[in-house]
């Protein structure tokens, strides 16, 4: 299937996939499931040099699309958050929650246990912690600043990528990171993007056979971990409430908006 496929198309889902790792609520993984490509990129990325020609002419393309895609949505993103960040957050807030159901749907497809809740909570609470260690440490701990920071980033954002359901730029919000590293790429600033790199490409080296591996053992508890991630993102971001009159109604107006347009994008999945 994969090599029927040509390379406009790939180019062409690399752009759409690119929407995971720019905008906030949106899976990566989801989409390339959508797509039909989310299985052979992740063994094409947990085996690279099996075949290592095959995959560089596989993933190339991807990898262009999705380039493109970040370029391109970036600026608007960084001036979304500069003039209307808490209404910006709660669009994003009903992307992410009119998702759920349907990741809930899909963890239960080959039934449900009482177990899956114990991995659920896990996810959650995991999430929960684990961003709050750059608060704990300060800002001006290793944590926070210099190329151990940098990697951190880079690890996120391939975890959130690989991982379907999981939005990477939702992740990096959760983490306090989403906006220097929107800054970095409207900037072209590589003594960012490259030690974000850096950590990027072993993070999804790592979790592409962690998940290859996962997914055909216990599907179902990872699923419901996964649920507890997206669970522990929304906490960890939560941007508190709206303080006036139209703030609230703006922040209500876009929740609403979010919450549509992902329904009707579930929708089409489902179809």
């Amino acid at each position: 299937m994969v090599k029927e496929q040509s390379f406009w198309y790939r180019l062409a889902s690399g752009f759409v996939i690119g929407f995971g790792m720019v905008v906030p609520g949106v899976s990566g993984g989801v989409l390339a499931m959508v797509l039909g490509l989310y299985a052979p990129i992740i063994a094409a990325i947990a085996k690279p040099f099996a075949n290592w020609r095959e995959n560089i002419k596989f993933l190339a393309p991807l990898g262009m699309g999705a380039a493109v895609c970040l370029l391109f949505l970036a600026r608007i993103l960084e001036y979304l958050f500069a003039q209307h960040p808490m209404a910006t957050l709660y669009f994003f807030f009903g992307l992410v929650i009119a998702s759920i159901p349907s990741m809930v749907k899909l963890a239960n497809a080959k039934g449900f246990r009482l177990s899956f809740l114990v991995s659920l909570l896990v996810g959650l609470l995991t999430l929960i912690m684990v961003t709050g260690l750059p608060r704990i440490a300060g800002e001006g701990s290793t944590l926070t600043s210099g190329v151990l920071s940098a990697a951190l980033k880079g690890s996120v954002l391939g975890i959130g990528l690989v991982i379907p359901g999981l939005s990477a730029s939702f992740l990096l919000i959760a983490f306090g990171f989403y906006e220097e590293l929107l800054r970095a790429v409207v900037q072209l600033d590589l003594t960012v993007l490259i030690p974000v790199a850096l950590g990027f490409l072993p993070a999804i080296v790592v979790v592409s056979k962690a998940m290859n591996w996962l997914f055909k053992r216990t599907y179902g508890h990872v699923s419901y971990a996964i649920i507890g991630l997206m669970l522990g993102s929304l906490w960890a971001s939560f941007p508190g409430w709206p303080r006036t009159a139209f703030e609230l109604v703006l922040c209500l107006g876009l929740f609403a908006c979010g919450v549509w347009i992902a329904s009707l994008f579930i929708r089409r999945q489902v179809e």
